[in-house]
């Protein structure tokens, strides 16, 4: 009797460029692994791959099939956002988002081709929060096994834990708060060697730091920041992105806006663009942490509405994941399904308003498409659309703004709202402005004798 084959399952390949990056996908690795998938690392992107999962700055797939998420929580947050006119994700075959927050940045961004990943975007969830949510009875025990070697000497302790160290920024911090009966925690970040000068910086402030105090601990940089959470009852930062991962554990985070981060010249102050986050100078930080340590139980019932904001699936994000590259390799539906863009969304309510003029409900059908420019909707067409209603109602003012706006939505093929624009222009006899978007319009009509109307409309205006 013959057996059937089954082909192997596709090896995945996890791209990380520090441990940072290698924590936030070992979750998916041990998923994918877990489920009969060869499994390896590379800190090459360029390398080749079956199937690559990336999450490492502005990078290029060479993968089969690609997945891409975030580097981190914060992730370009100086110009939210607009972060995929910098870092684009349309070279991806999939695209992961951690929760509402960022799918609300995508929804905004979403009409930019470089945010359009091939199978879309997806709301899955952050894998680091597995770590904490997928068992956690088993994470308080680890917690708990990282209390014990410390060998903390307070009940309540604050941590540390800065994006960037720099300018003795965890000494201010020490020196600050040495005195108050809490526990320091002091945990760096996993840096690449390619960052010497930072690792230098870290090695001298630990340094300095270790055993300077019985109630001051540097933990291992390796150690997940999860961990040190789950001993924390506020941390403070710079602008790093654990001040939103600390949602995860109902942990108050302090940012001090007048540290420096040194990735520009001059070096600039920390970026705070988080309503959930306390903001401090370094002068008044002892007393903003014991005005929180006073009030921890106030401020923690505060986070669990900006939680659930930030993340979605909690404990099931590497799942869902897994679910959805297995599902679009075997060529299955997907679990669970792309986000719909905003401007795709309202596409689909004009073409409900374009259905309700065709069946005579002219009324309604223009209230519809007023009400998509009211919310300045990114869709172009209900702008086109009203425009030439008003060209014919003679409004050319009006009709000009409306097709101007189209123009500059439509982006991919404006066409159409070029060739309405050039004929109000005509009418305006403004036969500069009418050959100007001639001249747009013949990248988008590259037939000659299509444009022969408009031509002859341009001449008869200049005359």
């Amino acid at each position: 009797m013959s057996q059937s084959f089954t082909p192997p399952l596709a090896a995945c390949t996890f791209f990380y460029t520090d441990n940072c990056e290698r924590q936030a996908l070992a979750p998916i690795a041990d998923e994918m692994a877990a489920r009969g998938h060869a499994v390896y690392w590379s800190m090459d992107s360029s390398q080749p791959a079956q199937v690559g999962i990336y999450c490492e700055h502005a990078c290029t797939p060479h993968a089969d099939f690609s997945v891409v998420l975030l580097h981190d929580l914060a992730q370009r947050h100086d110009i939210w956002p607009h972060f995929w006119h910098y870092e684009p994700w349309s070279h991806f075959d999939m695209g992961i988002l951690p929760g509402p927050a960022w799918v609300e940045r995508w929804q905004a961004q979403a009409h930019v081709p470089h945010a359009r990943p091939k199978r879309g975007v997806f709301d899955l969830g952050w894998p680091k929060a597995d770590l904490i949510y997928r068992n956690q009875a088993l994470f308080k025990q680890e917690a708990d096994k990282l209390r014990a070697q410390l060998g903390l000497k307070y009940e309540r302790s604050v941590l540390y834990a800065p994006s960037w160290e720099n300018h003795g920024k965890q000494d201010e911090f020490v020196q600050a708060l040495k005195e108050l009966p809490v526990n320091l925690l002091l945990k760096q970040a996993p840096w690449s060697q390619q960052y010497r000068w930072v690792l230098d910086n870290i090695d001298a402030m630990d340094a300095v730091h270790r055993d300077c105090a019985d109630n001051v601990f540097v933990i291992d940089r390796e150690i997940s920041i999860m961990y040190c959470l789950g001993l924390a009852d506020v941390m403070v930062s710079d602008e790093s992105s654990v001040l939103t991962e600390a949602l995860l554990l109902d942990v108050p985070g302090i940012a001090v806006t007048d540290w420096l981060i040194p990735d520009t010249h001059p070096p600039r102050h920390a970026s705070v663009p988080y309503d959930y986050v306390i903001k401090t100078v370094r002068a008044e930080l002892r007393h903003t942490v014991e005005q929180v340590l006073t009030n921890t139980a106030d401020y923690q019932q505060q986070t669990t509405h900006h939680k659930h904001h930030q993340f979605a699936h909690l404990g099931l994000s590497a799942r869902l994941i897994a679910d959805n590259i297995q599902a679009a390799l075997a060529g299955q539906p997907l679990p669970t399904p792309p986000l719909l863009a905003q401007v795709d969304q309202d596409r689909q309510l004009y073409l409900h308003a374009e259905q309700l003029a065709a069946a005579g409900e002219v009324k309604q059908s223009t209230q519809l498409m007023l009400d998509l420019i009211k919310k300045d909707s990114l869709c172009w067409e209900p702008y086109n659309d009203l425009g030439t209603m008003l060209v014919g109602q003679g409004q050319l003012e009006d009709a000009e703004l409306l097709l101007e706006k189209a123009v500059s939505l439509a982006q991919q093929d404006a066409s159409v709202p070029l060739t309405n624009l050039t004929e109000i222009y005509c009418q305006q006899q403004r036969a500069d402005k009418a050959l100007a978007t001639l001249a747009k319009l013949s990248q988008f009509t590259p037939h000659a004798q299509q444009a022969i109307p408009l031509i002859r409309q341009c001449m008869e205006a200049m005359f």
